[in-house]
């Protein structure tokens, strides 16, 4: 009896187990739904349309045809992605150096491989961590996105280099049994580098009679999102500096080649961040390749530049510094100088959040004096003598600022196996486009084939009223661009650039609080990079002094120079937007710590760069008006709102989604008559996110699907095969091409993917700018610069949203580092955050018609950028006539970014992934968005139900123009399909409640039985 009594119990504690686990998992699945959904390759709706009508309904149609589970059609498909991310990674490499042309190296040379990094590259680097997308480690990809998931095969570096060279193995075999590796982390990453002594003369004599034809050398540096690079790692310096195992590494490969061992050192820079490679010439280097981060595929195209097969064609959209911390930037920056609040205490104390997200700031001190517009703008306040640009602040050598003690590789550098000459046949400008047209000839001057990069740069007035208004003034910046095809040796071709006359004007934040066009002469220039067009520009002024990059005196050719005068101040041009009738002024005055009535800043300014370098951090104390600013509450019902009775709910006018698709956005009567259908609960329900929005039956809007991240589709796979796409070089590589073509056949591929994938859209697009080098994501955000970053996203937007798929770039503003990124109050000024930051992002959505939008995690000024309706309404809807949908990003866990109401009204649409955490969906402590503002609803705030209508609106209109209407028409209607796994769930929580019952009461009745018996017992 004792033994069945103790099996009985010990199959209800089973049961109870099993219970326990399902109960538990059933509500983290359905937090969890729609990306669940989407891995397992899972249809939730099922459309249903009339017999009889003679409609085209794939509306939107992809370069592959329709069915998406055509196999042969998604291999084609996956086989030109391919094809096109080694033809980027050809173009977009760059290469920095090649004395006594080092390279290319032959095919079937007998080479050295050097540096732990060339078993351990970094092939990819994705931009989000979430749920089974890649992660930022070497090799193959992980989860549902792995190597052997995806459709494409990895290539990696060592299998690229042996399919073409005679590799070394006994170096290969060593440093895989090294136990060396790279260590991303937060607070101590590793370079994972060999030291000295790793290289036993028995290793050495492995090169000494063969394999020394080159020794090739990887160096690579990686970070992620939540992980920046450090400004101070373990060993005191930058993590982007040559770390002494590397300088040891490359100090013995001198010392063999001095010795008659290796015929040249070749050096791979296998990093998206710019390293500081300013002492190349120390250590005998004979040529340097910059290739970022290739892809799944993209070293083929790297070992088709190393042999010849390819001619590198890429140019840098970032400046190398010889010194990575010399940019004003760097005294607020990452996790080391990102200062927290002087009271802080007493912000903790008023605020409610946790202090992991409310402590910290930071001020963009640098004004628009970032990357090269800092390092050339000196340079020529130093040529010229002026604003004392030669005094030693901010001078890294302890002397007198020079550029070339503080610069490796300007932005726009690169060369070429071949010699071009490029000439300025003429500027026009287009009254009736508001364009300046600018003719550039390009010719092959050298012995191999060949593309060239026609780069376009101007310069604007710096005067009187410039210095007196602190209207800052870049020496140059790049305004426009276009690259040739390859050209044969003797070839020419002329290129027509267009340059927006837009581009030109500067934003006067304190006299005309606008745009303006300044008094003075203005300049487009053409070079080969940016120093090189502003010794034109230089060379056109009649200035002397003049150096190159490599610091010999330059005389510039002013015959590559273009000059117009502008007789008179012009505060009229662009007072209104070009794209509404809203004017353009000021909105962001509370992101000025000047404006505030508290500590001051002094922003940078060519007129004294001396007296105004930020060489030392401010210390701000938050006022009350900043603390309850910053913790985010800020909504209340107007006094003018509008009655909940005033509107029409729940009424059936007859009008389905798909009917809304050529209805204008601007035709309110239509809208409202269409909005009438809904019940609150309905629109409520589109409000939160779980990678996709879900069904709407009374309306026929099928649930949706998101992916995510820039170099890859995360969360969504091919609905035929269940397999990821390709992972494309990094976008700075792309970028890199300065190819537009390039650019436009990557991001259509991207589209074509997701078409699919079912993906509606994909939160993707990076132009957030590289304020710093140290940024965890800057690989997957576009360049430095916010005109680059105007330019491409303007390509990227058009070329994705034709197939209709949803273009939500992220993550808007001034998201420009990892570290303190759900915490920093980011105080800049106006002419700063339009001309730099929301620049990089307007071309996109003013021309490039992106649909979707994810706000940042942090804050401008003291406001969430979720909570921003200077940002949200007025800049992106008013002056950029804006009508998709904008977003969150994670919400989940993160209480200041929960202010749902104060989201809703400055301008958010819906939240990502605005779950219940990671725990119970029916845990009562979890508010969702659509409960709050439900909730305003039922105490009767109308404004809160007129916001609701808005969002919906934006929701409809953004969805209504995807690929989500392709299969339905005016009689469709959408039934929802329980997923197997639901079922599946509530089944194995009925059966195992009810075994875990009956296992209770047996074990109860047996307790009896044996009581009973032990009793009569007794």
């Amino acid at each position: 009896m004792k033994i069945k009594k103790e099996i009985t119990r010990g199959l209800g504690a089973v049961s109870a187990c099993l219970l326990t686990v399902v109960s538990i998992g059933t509500p983290v699945a359905e937090a969890y739904e729609g990306r669940l959904n989407t891995v397992l390759g899972i249809e939730t709706t099922k459309t249903v349309s009339d017999e009889g009508l003679d409609v085209d309904t794939d509306y939107y149609k992809s370069d592959y045809g329709t069915d998406i589970y055509d196999g042969d059609k998604l291999q084609q498909l996956e086989d030109d992605a391919a094809a096109q991310a080694v033809a980027e990674q050809e173009e977009g490499s760059v290469l920095l150096k090649n004395d006594n042309n080092a390279l290319p190296l032959a095919a079937g040379s007998s080479i050295t491989l050097f540096g732990q990094n060339s078993i351990e590259s970094t092939e990819s680097v994705a931009g989000s961590t979430g749920f089974g997308g890649p992660q930022s480690y070497s090799g193959p990809f992980y989860s549902y996105h792995s190597t052997a998931n995806s459709t494409q095969e990895l290539v990696t570096y060592l299998g690229a280099m042996e399919s073409v060279y005679d590799v070394n193995q006994t170096m290969v075999k060593a440093y895989q049994e090294s136990g060396y590796m790279r260590v991303k982390s937060v607070d101590d990453p590793q370079i994972g580098e060999a030291p000295a002594d790793f290289y036993t003369e028995n290793l050495k004599n492995s090169w000494q009679d063969q394999y020394n034809d080159a020794a090739v050398v990887m160096l690579t540096r990686q970070a992620s999102e939540d992980c920046d690079l450090l400004l101070e790692d373990s060993e005191g310096i930058s993590q982007l500096a040559l770390h002494q195992d590397e300088k040891d590494l490359l100090n013995m490969l001198k010392e063999q080649k001095e010795q008659g061992v290796f015929k040249k050192i070749i050096l791979l820079v296998n990093s998206n961040w710019a390293m500081e490679l300013g002492d190349l010439d120390d250590y005998d280097v004979d040529a340097c390749l910059w290739i970022g981060s290739p892809g799944i595929v993209g070293f083929t195209g790297v070992v088709n530049l190393l042999q010849g097969e390819a001619n590198p064609s890429g140019k840098l959209v970032d400046t190398y510094a010889k010194n990575s911390l010399s940019a004003p930037a760097i005294t607020y920056a990452q996790m080391k100088n990102t200062p927290e609040w002087a009271n802080l205490d007493e912000v903790l104390e008023y605020c409610s959040d946790s202090d992991q997200y409310v402590s910290n700031y930071l001020i963009y001190a640098e004004d628009i004096y970032v990357g090269y517009k800092y390092y050339e703008t000196r340079y020529e306040d130093t040529v010229l003598g002026n604003g004392n640009a030669d005094s030693i602040v901010g001078s890294s050598t302890g002397k007198a600022w020079n550029y070339n003690d503080e610069i490796a590789y300007p932005f726009g550098y690169g060369l070429s196996y071949t010699t071009f000459s490029q000439t300025l046949d003429g500027v026009e400008y287009d009254e009736t486009t508001d364009t300046y047209n600018v003719k550039v000839t390009v010719t092959n001057t050298g012995d191999v084939a060949g593309k060239s990069v026609a780069e376009v740069y101007a310069q604007t007035p710096y005067g009187d009223y410039e210095k007196e208004n602190n209207v800052e003034k870049s020496a140059v910046q790049v305004v426009g661009f276009d690259k040739t095809d390859i050209l044969a040796p003797g070839a020419s071709e002329t290129l027509e650039i267009p340059v927006e006359r837009y581009l030109l004007a500067s934003y006067d934040y304190t006299n005309a609080k606008g745009y303006i066009l300044s008094e003075g002469d203005y300049y487009f220039a053409i070079g080969d990079d940016a120093h090189d067009a502003l010794n034109n520009i230089l060379a056109a002024k009649g200035a002397k002094g003049m150096t190159d990059v490599l610091g010999e005196k330059a005389k510039g050719d002013a015959e590559k120079a273009y000059s117009w005068n502008n007789v008179k101040l012009d505060t009229e041009s662009y007072k209104m937007s070009r794209y509404s009738d809203m004017e353009v002024t000021n909105q962001f005055d509370d992101a000025n710590l000047n404006n505030l009535g508290t500590d001051t800043v002094t922003y940078l300014s060519r007129s004294d760069w001396e007296g105004t370098y930020p060489a030392e951090q401010v210390s701000v104390t938050a006022t009350e008006d900043m603390m309850k600013t910053l913790n985010g509450d800020l909504y209340t019902e107007p006094e003018d709102a509008p009655s909940v009775d005033d509107f029409t709910q729940g009424v059936d006018a007859g009008i389905n989604f798909v009917a809304m698709k050529d209805v204008d956005y601007d035709d309110d009567a239509t809208w409202d008559k269409f909005l009438d259908q809904l019940t609150v609960e309905e629109m409520a329900s589109i409000l939160p996110d779980q990678n996709g929005s879900v069904l709407v039956e009374s309306i026929a809007m099928p649930s949706t699907y998101r992916g995510d991240d820039m170099d890859c589709l995360e969360q969504v796979t091919f609905k035929l095969t269940g397999k990821s796409g390709i992972v494309w070089p990094s976008t700075v590589v792309m970028t890199c091409t300065w190819n537009k073509d390039d650019v436009a056949k990557r991001s259509s591929m991207t589209a074509n993917e997701a078409y699919f994938m079912g993906a509606t859209e994909i939160w993707s697009g990076g132009p957030n700018c590289h304020r710093t080098q140290f940024n965890g994501r800057a690989s997957a955000y576009y360049s430095e610069d916010g005109n680059m970053g105007y330019l491409v996203g303007t390509v990227v937007a058009e070329n994705v949203q034709k197939y209709g798929i949803i273009l939500g770039y992220k993550h808007m503003v001034v998201n420009d580092q990892e570290a303190h990124r759900e915490s920093a109050a980011t105080f800049t000024n106006e002419q700063a955050l339009r001309e730099q930051y929301l620049r990089a992002f307007e071309g996109a959505y003013t021309k490039g018609g992106a649909m979707g939008c994810m706000t940042a995690f942090n804050r401008i000024g003291c406001t969430y950028c979720g909570s921003s309706s200077a940002l949200l309404t007025t800049v992106m809807r008013g002056e950029w006539a804006y009508k998709g949908h904008v977003t969150s990003d994670a919400v989940v866990n993160m209480d200041y970014k929960k202010h749902y109401t104060s989201n809703i009204t400055a301008g958010l649409d819906y939240w990502c992934w605005d779950m219940a955490g990671f725990g119970a969906s029916d845990d009562s402590s979890v508010v969702l968005s659509k409960d709050m503002v439900t909730e305003a609803i039922e105490n009767g705030d109308g404004y809160m139900l007129q916001t609701l209508r808005n969002a919906t609106k934006h929701n409809v209109y953004a969805q209504v123009h995807s690929i989500l209407i392709n299969g339905l028409d005016e009689t469709s209607h959408v039934v929802h399909i329980t997923p197997w796994w639901k079922t599946a769930l509530k089944a194995a929580t009925i059966g195992f409640g009810t075994i875990t019952i009956l296992f209770i009461v047996l074990y109860y009745l047996e307790m009896l039985v044996w009581s009973k018996k032990r009793g009569e017992n007794a």
